[in-house]
């Protein structure tokens, strides 16, 4: 079995095996890992809720910003492994908020812990 079709089984299998938040997009390619889910949700709250689903079915998670070049959008992702080994990384967009992202220059990207993201699944929480 090509490289291809291992991937699509493995994300197929995952998304039939949890209550996944909805998906935008899923990027599977097969010369290079990993598999990108953008997920359909808008809002900083509605965003990390669903990361935070994901990430309860994720292992070795990890979580990431990245503020867009033009400054007026932030990338949240997680990245992890499904439980069969098959990489995942999981974003969506929130808009820039300098109260919520105080340290973070436009382009830049930053490694962040994966509680912030329970922080920030609630409205009015902002960055500590």
């Amino acid at each position: 079995m090509n490289r291809l079709m291992i991937f699509l089984d493995a994300i197929r299998d995952h998304l039939d095996s949890y209550q996944l938040p909805p998906a935008a997009s899923v990027d599977v390619n097969a010369w290079s890992s990993p598999i990108t889910v953008q997920l359909d949700v808008d809002g900083l709250p509605e965003v990390s809720r669903a990361l935070l689903v994901w990430t309860q079915t994720l292992e070795d998670v990890s979580a990431r910003l990245w503020r867009l070049v033009d400054g007026r959008w932030v990338h949240l992702s997680i990245s992890g492994r499904t439980p069969c080994g098959i990489p995942v990384v999981v974003f969506g967009v929130v808009r820039f908020e300098p109260s919520t992202f105080p340290d973070l220059p436009a382009g830049a990207k930053q490694d962040m812990p994966v509680y912030l993201l329970r922080g920030w699944s609630s409205p009015g929480e902002v960055a500590a």
